[in-house]
């Protein structure tokens, strides 16, 4: 079966490729021209694919994302198309977990607040605490960051609720796991919110207005997912008025965020830019993504991370 890669890459990843099975034939394409080519009888792919190359393709039975996130490479004609579509979740989710509980934990100390002081050579105290174990993480979506940021959660021993398009599996550690249609629940009772949902057109500004409303006037707002999923404007004017006490952003819906944003100079607001997700060790966790899915191909098995393509309909 014959497997395409573009872009190209390096020589040691495409040698772990090749090790994976005796059965792959490997077109590693150095140019889009080449690409368009050699997909025609192509079986599998891993790299960027779009419409104009997927017209050209005559067996592509299986496409391998480099990527977690999908909202860049869903297109009509893949999503008709009967090919499996397989990414990269899992990969991050982790060192995103621990970006969240930073986030926690900042705000529960007052560390942002303590940060300033220090830069102004300011000694004071009384900064409120919040007591970790008296609160509740509401976590909407509930792949893998989410069962990640949960085990952390519980280990300060917060009450963990989650919801999910398709709620199953319930950890121990997780007091409630609902479908989806409770999330208005989940905002109401929380007292962090956490939006660890993929983009799909059902999640895009799934946090509006409205949904800041029904939150805690003492709840705070954490974004690690994708930026559209939060309506950045009304998340603004919420946190302006005091609607919710806070928020932990590192996705936006405008990338960079603006110099002039009033969000920057919001004591109750922490920006990290885009940076949740990093950390040592995500290339090869992602090579050994890839690998696995190669052997699994050649050898008929199921594969790992398939996208359910219908929730982009």
């Amino acid at each position: 079966m014959k497997i395409l890669i573009h872009p190209a890459i390096d020589a040691a990843t495409l040698a772990t490729f090749r090790a994976a099975s005796d059965a792959l034939e490997f077109v590693n394409a150095k140019s889009r021209e080449d690409a368009a080519v050699e997909i025609a009888d192509a079986d599998g792919m891993y790299g960027h694919l779009d419409a104009e190359l997927l017209a050209k393709a005559s067996r592509l039975k299986w496409v391998q994302t480099p990527m977690a996130g999908l909202e860049r490479y869903m297109f009509p004609d893949l999503i008709a198309h009967n090919l499996t579509l397989t990414n990269m979740r899992g990969v991050y989710s982790d060192h995103i977990a621990d970006h969240v509980m930073g986030y926690v934990l900042t705000f529960a100390r007052g560390l942002h607040v303590y940060q300033r002081r220090q830069l102004e050579r300011t000694w004071k105290t009384g900064y409120p605490v919040i007591h970790l174990a008296d609160c509740m993480m509401g976590i909407m979506g509930f792949g893998g960051i989410g069962r990640a940021l949960a085990a952390r959660a519980a280990a300060h021993e917060m009450r963990v609720v989650a919801t999910d398009i398709s709620p199953r599996d319930k950890p121990d550690h997780v007091a409630e796991l609902w479908g989806s249609d409770r999330m208005n629940d989940l905002l109401e009772q929380s007292d962090f919110v956490v939006s660890a949902v993929p983009h799909t057109p059902d999640t895009t500004a799934l946090i509006g207005a409205a949904q800041l409303r029904r939150m805690k006037p003492s709840a705070y707002l954490i974004n690690i997912s994708r930026g559209v999923v939060v309506d950045l404007s009304a998340l603004t004017d919420a946190l302006q008025q005091g609607v919710i006490a806070g928020a932990g952003l590192d996705v936006f819906e405008t990338e960079p965020l603006p110099p002039d944003h009033p969000l920057w100079g919001m004591e109750n607001v922490l920006i990290t830019p885009h940076t949740a997700g990093a950390a040592p060790h995500t290339s090869e966790r992602r090579v050994a993504v890839v690998t696995e899915n190669l052997r699994r191909f050649a050898s008929g098995e199921p594969l790992l991370n398939v996208v359910d393509k219908r929730n982009w309909c």
